[in-house]
This record gives structure tokens, C-alpha cells and sequence, in this order.
């Protein structure tokens, strides 16, 4: 749990079969986003203290934060505001953290999505959308197809 009362953090694990270093590719480079993430191309230079964006048609940013910490391939943690969204624009910024751990099998992909304030729209909006973009990422790094399950 978060200090927020009574709004938990956001925990979603996956095993991914690539390595460490292609699934952090996978998360940070516009080429592989614009496949399974709802069509957003990512734009950062993952330097702490830098924006990252995420890019809609027109170049419009979509979701939006500063790099908190990059720490390649293992650890990479943003802050994240969807100002396009009225149900969330007048929220505070929350925070997005992957850990990526080599295993035998692969990478575990750890996404904790926190710092929630109380009745937040984000919690629900990233309680459903993170497991649709990790298994599109999953897919595309597992089989070199892409899937965007954000439109089932």
C-alpha cells in the first residue's frame, strides 16, 4: 500500500522470453510503443530530471511525466499525468516504476503504478490499461507481431 488512504498500489508482473535489454527497448524506444501501446510513440532522452511524453496523432502529447530514475536495463521510474483526460486532468502527477530482472527464462517485468490520491480516476484508467499494454508488449517481443490489445 501506498500512503494514500485507501488507495493501493498498482502491481503487475510478467515473465517476458527476451532479454533484459530488449525489453527495456521495448519500453523507451517510439518504434516499438507506437505497436502495442495504444499507438503512442514515446519521446524521451531518459536522463533523470527530463520529460517523457507520449505522442498521439499529430504529435499531440497524450500521457506525460519526468524521468525519475533510469537506471539501464534494470530500473526505470516516471512521474505520469493524462491532461487529455478530463476525468484526470485536475489530478496530481503519480508515479510509474519498472523493474526488469534477468532470469532464466527471460525477464521479469515488474510495473508498480503508485502515490494515488484518494478516489483517484488514474487508479482505475492504469488498473485496466496496464495489463493490456505489458501482454502487447510481451506479444510483440515473443513473436515479432504486434498486438494492440487496447481496442478488445
Amino acid at each position: 500500500m501506498n500512503n494514500q488512504e485507501n488507495v493501493p498500489d498498482y502491481v503487475y508482473v510478467a515473465v517476458i522470453a527476451a532479454a533484459v535489454e530488449k525489453v527495456w527497448e521495448g519500453l523507451t524506444t517510439a518504434e516499438f510503443t507506437r505497436q502495442y501501446w495504444h499507438s503512442t510513440r514515446i519521446r524521451s532522452d531518459f536522463k533523470v530530471g527530463s520529460r517523457v511524453e507520449f505522442l498521439v496523432e499529430n504529435d499531440q502529447v497524450g500521457c506525460e511525466g519526468e524521468v525519475l530514475v533510469c537506471n539501464y536495463p534494470h530500473e526505470l521510474s516516471y512521474s505520469w499525468r493524462f491532461p487529455r483526460n478530463p476525468d484526470t486532468q485536475a489530478e496530481p502527477p503519480t508515479r510509474v516504476t519498472f523493474t526488469l530482472e534477468s532470469i532464466a527464462t527471460g525477464t521479469r517485468l515488474t510495473v508498480i503504478h503508485d502515490q494515488f490520491v484518494p478516489g483517484s480516476k488514474m487508479y482505475e484508467l492504469v488498473s485496466g490499461g496496464w495489463p493490456l499494454v505489458i501482454c502487447g508488449l510481451k506479444t510483440l517481443l515473443e513473436t515479432g507481431s504486434a498486438v494492440d490489445f487496447s481496442s478488445m
